[in-house]
């Protein structure tokens, strides 16, 4: 009778592969579910100081790094990342490994006789949206990759990567796919899961960085003109799970719990303990940004000054949560269709787009008319709105192609090869079809 009881005991809440997963929907979604929560607390995206945010932020010239401890951050912000750094492995292991956990969602739904065509489309829509925003921040972290779309472990264990070029491509067909698939409204009314225009808005920043335009403008179109669901929320509030301009976040682990990035960025006395924000950073602000005043706190000794990020204020438990992590929100759609149009030189829509920011920031309308002058106000406008968000500042300066005259000037430890990570020593020796390494690592 004890082996009997052995082999029938339930099926581990973290299992995600085999055919009793997705007989049910609670199941099926439980296994999307692994995969956020990975995300939010491991993987990638967490608001610690191993998440991309803290990272890339020392990485680019967002942070400066004060620990005397050998920190994930500190080879991040000396930029003296090589290929056995033991983050980087853990990078790009914990996000592959969210990506077969993708795969086997699909594989499991298409397979799946019981699910209903309405839950087996809204969750194989959202699998395929995971997997392309997974590989999204690979491709622009490490260039070259793998797109990996099976859970065969003979076929991954000795796949070849693809061009950057190529896997913007499988990137935008997972996507469109997804947006036949799934649905308008939010499954979860705290917007924790995707709905279209979370595609859609995905799709205008993938158009965006693959300078593809006019697709950039029509996607973000497709979010924008859907003002009965968003609606850019005033500066204060724009952090507060409730608030109208988020398409995507995370809910915290525990009820009454709020974000990682709250505890991470926060710091009470001076000088700093881990890391602050770079005085350029805060000085670059214009006069009258409440952004300036409503997102960075200053913290003094009495002689000296530092500031931290202030985005995100519930540090711990809370009667309910007030903050979830953010991974996509409204401002970042105005700001592509900002830059596509000028792009397209269509300067006054650009200028448009750049100054509903702006006045939404207290600022007035942007005086620049030219198309470089405004491309570079429209950078700019980026850095003050999503500094310390998931690698966006990094992420513009290296396809703007500015990261060395902007970096190679305040940085000493900058070289052109740091414009990719270099991929881990360790999965080349498991692979050798990922060679070769990066240059210059």
């Amino acid at each position: 009778s004890s082996c009997d009881e052995f082999v029938t005991v339930d099926l581990p809440t973290s299992q995600l592969s085999g055919p009793t997963v997705f007989e049910d929907v609670a199941t099926a979604d439980a296994a999307l579910g692994y995969i956020y929560a990975k995300l939010r607390d491991e993987v990638l995206l967490q608001g610690n100081s191993s998440g991309i945010g803290c990272l890339m932020g020392h990485y680019a010239d967002e942070l400066d790094y004060y620990s005397s401890g050998n920190l994930a951050p500190q080879f991040f912000y000396q930029n003296n990342v090589l290929p056995t750094n033991g983050t980087i492995r853990t990078i790009w292991n914990g996000t592959y490994q969210l990506v077969y956990a993708s795969n086997s969602v699909i594989e499991g739904v298409q397979q799946s006789s019981s699910l209903s065509v309405a839950d087996k489309e809204r969750l194989l829509g959202e699998a395929l949206f995971l997997r392309a925003y997974l590989h999204f921040y690979l491709v622009n972290m490490f260039g070259e990759i793998p797109y990996v779309i099976s859970t065969d472990y003979v076929t991954n264990a000795s796949i070849s990567k693809s061009t950057v070029q190529d896997v913007y491509s499988f990137i935008s067909t997972d996507l469109q796919q997804s947006a036949t698939l799934i649905p308008t409204t939010y499954v979860s009314f705290e917007r924790t899961r995707p709905n279209k225009s979370v595609v859609y808005a995905l799709l205008a920043r993938v158009k965006l960085y693959s300078e593809d335009w006019s697709q950039a403008i029509q996607y973000a179109d497709l979010v924008i003109g859907s003002t009965s669901m968003y609606q850019l929320a005033p500066v204060a509030n724009v952090f507060l799970k409730e608030s109208t301009g988020t398409l995507l976040q995370l809910r915290p682990q525990f009820t009454g719990a709020n974000t990682l990035e709250a505890q991470n960025y926060t710091f009470t006395s001076a000088p700093p303990p881990t890391f602050a924000l770079t005085p350029a950073l805060v000085s670059s602000f214009e006069v009258g940004d409440i952004r300036r005043t409503n997102w960075i706190q200053t913290v003094t000794n009495g002689v000296d000054s530092w500031y931290h990020a202030y985005k995100y204020k519930a540090i711990g438990t809370t009667g309910s949560s007030v903050e979830y992590s953010i991974l996509l929100r409204l401002e970042e759609l105005y700001l592509i269709r900002a830059e596509a149009k000028v792009q397209l030189f269509d300067l006054t829509g650009g200028a448009e787009d750049l100054n509903v920011i702006r006045n939404r920031s207290g600022l007035g309308d942007t005086s620049f008319s030219s198309q470089p002058d405004l491309l570079g106000a429209i950078h700019q406008e980026r850095r003050h709105e999503f500094f310390t968000e998931l690698g966006h500042r990094w992420f513009d300066l290296k396809r703007s192609g500015t990261a060395t005259s902007v970096l190679g000037v305040v940085k000493p430890g900058w070289d052109t090869k740091d414009l990719l990570l270099p991929l881990p020593e360790s999965e080349l020796l498991l692979n050798p079809n990922l060679m070769p390494q990066n240059l210059g690592y």
